[in-house]
């Protein structure tokens, strides 16, 4: 005789029964992440052919310069003249200030980078573990629909057999069970796919042991935190002080120390100088050219950033309204369940009762089957939206 698998059986063995060889006891999300880091940081190195050397402080604004001069009168008593000069060009204090910040921000930069590179790290981990979980619900599903089929296929036979049933129902079945066939097939490849997938992306064999996440409180202002945005901005601070850096009050002062000779009719004078050169700031302090870069510059960071901040608003709205919407489901697949809680008993009744609608009964039966699947790949959706929530909102592992 046929029965159905019972509800809870089939969530036991779609949540708790996992392959052991894909989780470690200790693994988590963070370890993921960082080990898919270390990977990407010993690729960047490698794509590195050659390093700047990073400038140490100093007074010169540029290397000094030594001049040499000679001078020799053509005249028979005419003089001699040798001069040698060392040129000092020194910072003023607005381009010390100026040197100050641009090395301060550009550890920002390479800070903001990196978060950036742990974001997108983030959402592929995020993308493939719950990728590989809904295909793993998926197969499992599909085995379980094929164990049905398949029960279903011998009770039927047998009422065949026994004149009580057309052989149409067995052939229905068949037909049903080649198409899950198909199905199982392509889940068992995509879950093998996955699996490939996130231990090219980390190294790791082992999924983490948990992979829920805490959802993102959509009520909190975080674009200025996103960061894709602290990148903008880090960038945009580093430009401001390359413009302030080329203006009149940056430029530096020259000192020249001279060592001259003179020698006329036999007598030599040795001269000995010290020459300073200021600029003066009058006027404007940026050429139009400067200007009208400044202009088109300051434009096309607000209109990145404006731009980013609606897209990852625009995304975050997206993720908790997918989550909503997950949540609601759930709702209704519990009333949906316990719906069928109730037809099962009535189910296997008329299964082998003489009943003329065998149809019915099997595709009732099928539905049931359906619907605890799909109970199971909404809890799936619900901790993935939640992932994906958190990604939006730019929070990494």
């Amino acid at each position: 005789m046929f029965y159905l698998q019972p509800i809870r059986k089939l969530l036991f063995l779609l949540f708790f029964i996992w392959p052991t060889y894909n989780f470690a006891a200790q693994l988590t999300l963070n370890d993921a992440l960082n080990a898919a880091l270390e990977i990407h940081k010993k690729e960047n190195q490698s794509l590195l052919k050659g390093n700047v050397e990073q400038p140490s402080d100093s007074w010169f604004a540029s290397p000094p310069t030594v001049g040499l001069l000679y001078l020799h009168n053509q005249q028979s008593l005419g003089s001699k003249e040798t001069e040698i000069s060392l040129n000092l060009a020194i910072k003023s204090r607005l381009q010390t200030e100026i040197d100050r910040q641009l090395q301060s921000t550009i550890p920002l930069i390479k800070q903001h980078a990196l978060q950036q590179q742990a974001l997108f790290l983030s959402g592929l981990i995020r993308f493939t573990i719950w990728e590989y979980k809904l295909q793993y619900v998926y197969r499992k599903q599909a085995e379980q629909k094929l164990n049905v089929l398949n029960k279903l296929l011998k009770h039927y036979e047998q009422m065949e057999q026994a004149g009580n049933t057309p052989s149409y129902l067995t052939l229905l079945v068949k037909q049903e069970r080649i198409q899950v066939e198909l199905a199982l097939l392509d889940h068992q490849n995509q879950t093998q796919t996955l699996l490939a997938q996130y231990t090219d992306l980390t190294g790791l064999n082992a999924l983490p042991d948990n992979t829920e996440e805490l959802p993102f409180d959509v009520s909190v202002e975080i674009s200025s935190e996103h960061p894709d945005i602290q990148a903008l901005d880090a960038v945009w601070q580093l430009n401001i002080a390359q413009f302030n850096a080329a203006s009149n009050h940056s430029r530096p002062w020259n000192l020249a120390i001279f060592a001259k000779q003179n020698e006329t009719a036999g007598i030599t004078d040795n001269q000995i100088g010290l020459g300073v050169e200021m600029p003066l700031s009058i006027g404007n302090n940026y050429t139009p050219a400067q200007h009208s870069e400044f202009v088109a510059a300051h434009s096309l960071y607000v209109m990145q950033r404006n731009q980013t901040q609606q897209q990852i608003q625009q995304s975050i709205s997206n993720a908790a309204g997918q989550l909503k919407i997950s949540k609601a489901r759930q709702k209704l697949l519990n009333q949906s369940l316990q719906i069928t809680q109730k037809l099962q008993p009535t189910l296997e009744t008329l299964l082998t009762s003489n009943t003329t609608d065998q149809e019915w009964i099997l595709r009732r039966t099928l539905e049931i089957v359906e619907i605890q699947g799909q109970y199971a790949i909404n809890q799936i959706n619900l901790a993935k939206n939640i992932a994906i929530l958190n990604q939006a909102a730019g929070k990494s592992l």
